[in-house]
């Protein structure tokens, strides 16, 4: 059995070899807020909605703010690739 993450990551290094993609396959809430840090963009392929409120939460945690204009500085993307019933 393949998890859906380890499909993904070798289906794109395989078509893009020169991406670095590290699948994961742990529960995401075992991750502290710091860990998605380091990532400019997530894409997050999860059914469970409990756990993409999560990342959703986590991911806008890291968002910054410029002290001398207010403006949002967004350093980490999200992408929710994941589905809901039989949409995708």
């Amino acid at each position: 059995m393949s998890y859906k993450s380890e499909v993904a990551a070798r289906f794109i290094t395989e078509r893009c070899p020169e991406v670095k993609i590290t699948p994961y396959t742990v529960p995401i809430q075992d991750f502290k807020v710091e860990f998605f840090a380091d990532f400019t963009v997530i894409i997050a392929g999860l059914d469970n909605v409990e756990a993409r409120r999560w990342i959703n939460n986590t991911v806008h945690k890291l968002v910054t703010f410029d002290k001398e204009t207010d403006e949002p500085i967004v350093q980490n993307i999200l992408i929710d690739g994941g589905t809901e019933g039989f949409q995708g």
